[in-house]
């Protein structure tokens, strides 16, 4: 009876109950309204195109290759493609059951976040940066929808605390047995092939992933030298390489094609346009500073003044917007600085070896992140930040823990962290407020630097809009023709097509084919200016003009002077399977 209170002892703990109801809170605000709300637009209508082939043709159908790195015509490892396939199967939806599999690790990544900041922080510190950490919208927004990126936050947590497990030595006081010591030997290796399972698939989520990680991952077990088994070291390498197994096939099967895009995006990943280090260096800063703010408050508005040398000396501009939201910039540099402070401050001081190891990898991630956006300063995008997931929130956990020491107060963390979250909720209500007003309100979002939409739209939405068109389908029984602006054309291609209506995309050219026998409709944002849409317009009468809030769509009917046949050719109808461009010819299992 004894031994059976003691394994239940943690039930009485206050903490764990604390930790259970940050795990819920961040469980609901990503899981509330998931499939309605769901964002569904270029990327993940092309990702659905090729899940849904393997869900009713099998496994076979599944691709050698991954998506595209952004940017490049590299493409990255299948690894997210199988994980979609098995959402998609076990829920039997494709574009919902697909980004299920972004929900379930988003909320696991909670848990595993506490274990990561329990290496070093207090038990209060840890909750108090894991509630920041549950309730930030940048994580929240990003846990919403299938993405490739989506997935880096809890597989880069998984990877830095099984780098970190990995050269763990135990207790330095305690005097070991030879049974303890192979049981820790034993232990570290295990979690060393831990980490290589974790790079393998964080590293085909995203090109720079792959990059940083590797590297702090490299540097950190150089400094340590772990004692590990060669069996372990062995293993590790045989994870990465089944896991990497498909990419190689594919590369015997097309000699290259992809290894000779990767060196490629290497080299051409900088950017077009010249500026100096100087620049790169203060644009990297700069953006560091608001992209560490921007995940752990919510805040979108912070700026900061643009830098640039001319005749060798500095020049700042701050246009009116960057005067308003200066203060706030100001503020986002004064945490991003001070915590890289204390970071380095503490990696000095710490005498606790496991506390120090966990400083020293995450300044590794700090300095190696920063150096490797250093040549694409000007191009950083939001979801560069996924790669460094813990890392903003365990610098709010070293200024908390420095600010208590110095104002003497215990809860000084708590109410810290109640403020941020605070802030975090507010946008976070105001986030889920514009989504479920954009069926039916043209809502104006304001400046949205996680995403960069320039409005909301959601799946309902857009499965609205198909149930429009598909009614004049029923009617007649004439395929659909249609124009959509590009980041949502292919999501309603797709929408269609699963419903099993021909349809194509509108030609703006006066040699297209305009048949008798269609239903032509125009898609817009309710607030562009449909002036730019003439090309279009020009050879139709518009039938109706119905607002589907933040989306407008125009029925239209072909004039009389335009008609140029009479049946539509299915055969010419596209099939939005390719990307363009100069990309490695990419294999099936069941080619092979």
């Amino acid at each position: 009876m004894r031994k059976i209170k003691k394994q239940f002892k943690f039930l009485k703990d206050k903490y764990f109950w604390i930790l259970v109801g940050i795990v819920l809170l961040g469980s609901f605000l990503r899981a509330y309204n998931f499939t309605p709300w769901l964002h569904f637009e270029l990327d993940q209508a092309r990702d659905a195109t090729l899940i849904s082939e393997a869900v009713k043709g099998g496994v076979g159908e599944l691709p050698l290759l991954g998506p595209r790195a952004a940017g490049t015509y590299l493409r990255l490892g299948p690894a997210f493609y199988y994980i979609e396939y098995i959402s998609a199967t076990v829920f039997h939806n494709v574009v919902s059951g697909s980004a299920k599999a972004i929900l379930f690790f988003a909320i696991l990544s909670i848990p595993l976040a506490y274990l990561f900041f329990r290496q070093y922080f207090s038990k209060k510190i840890s909750l108090a940066i894991l509630l920041i950490f549950a309730s930030s919208l940048f994580l929240i927004t990003y846990a919403r929808f299938a993405w490739n990126p989506n997935l880096l936050p809890f597989f880069v947590i998984l990877f830095l605390l099984a780098i970190l497990k990995s050269v763990n030595k135990g207790d330095k006081k305690k005097k070991k047995t030879k049974k303890q010591l192979r049981a820790l030997k034993r232990n570290r290796g295990i979690w060393l092939l831990v980490a290589s399972l974790s790079y393998g698939l964080l590293s085909q989520f995203h090109f720079l992933a792959m990059i940083i990680l590797a590297l702090v991952g490299g540097i950190f077990l150089a400094i340590k030298r772990p004692k590990i088994k060669k069996q372990f070291w062995v293993g590790a390498v045989l994870i990465l390489f089944f896991l990497y197994l498909p990419m190689f096939i594919n590369e015997a099967k097309t000699g290259g094609e992809n290894a000779k895009l990767f060196f490629k995006a290497i080299t051409d990943k900088s950017g077009k346009k010249s500026y100096s280090l100087v620049e790169k260096a203060y644009k990297d800063f700069t953006d560091n500073s608001l992209g560490y703010w921007m995940m752990t408050t919510g805040s979108q508005r912070a700026e900061l003044p643009y830098l640039k040398i001319k005749n060798g000396l500095p020049d700042f501009h701050c246009n009116k917007d960057c005067k308003n939201n200066l203060p706030k910039g100001m503020l986002a540099v004064l945490f991003f600085g001070l915590g890289v402070l204390l970071l380095i401050m503490d990696l000095i001081l710490e005498k606790d070896r496991r506390k120090n190891n966990f400083l020293l990898l995450n300044g590794l991630l700090l300095l190696v992140s920063f150096i490797v956006f250093l040549p694409l300063a000007f191009d950083i995008s939001p979801r560069f930040f996924l790669i460094i997931t813990p890392l903003p929130f365990v610098l709010w956990g070293l200024i908390f823990r420095r600010l208590g020491m110095l104002v003497k107060n215990k809860n000084f963390a708590w109410f810290m962290a109640i403020v941020l979250v605070g802030f975090n909720l507010f946008f976070v209500i105001n986030y889920f407020g514009q989504l479920k007003d954009a069926k039916r309100k043209a809502i104006k979002i304001g400046t949205d630097k996680i995403m960069r939409q320039k409005t909301r739209i959601t799946l309902e939405q857009e499965t609205a809009i198909v149930d429009y068109m598909e009614k004049f389908h029923k009617q007649n029984g004439y395929p659909v023709f249609f124009h959509g602006q590009s980041e949502f054309h292919r999501s309603f291609s797709y929408l269609l097509k699963e419903r099993g209506i021909l349809r194509d995309g509108l030609s703006k050219k006066d040699t297209g084919a305009f048949c008798r026998q269609g239903n032509y409709f125009l898609i817009a944002r309710t607030q562009s200016d449909l002036n730019k849409l003439n090309n279009y317009l020009k050879r139709f009468i518009v039938v109706e003009k119905v607002p589907f809030g933040t989306l407008t769509v125009l029925h239209l009917r072909i004039k009389p002077s335009f008609v140029n046949c009479t049946v539509p050719n299915p055969k010419l109808f596209r099939t939005y399977k390719g990307e363009g461009g100069a990309i490695a010819k990419r294999y099936r299992w069941k080619e092979l």
